[in-house]
């Protein structure tokens, strides 16, 4: 079963990849560590929702900086 926090980090990672970036670009804007990020992603341990939030603010910088270059 996929819980809802695993669906949040599918939905970051698929913006993400659209958008040319990868979860370690991901990880690394919002400050979280990648081996934590993909413990999150597994469903092995349970993120905070400020941690979804800061990488949904993560995924939204890099595009807007990507787009204002």
């Amino acid at each position: 079963m996929v819980t809802s926090t695993e669906q949040a980090i599918e939905a970051i990672r698929l913006r993400a990849k659209q958008e040319g970036f990868k979860m370690n670009d991901i990880a690394q804007a919002a400050g979280v560590d990648p081996a934590q990020l993909s413990r999150w992603s597994t469903g092995k341990t349970v993120p905070l929702y400020s941690s979804i939030t800061k990488l949904e603010q993560a995924v939204d910088g890099l595009i807007a900086a990507k787009f204002y270059k």
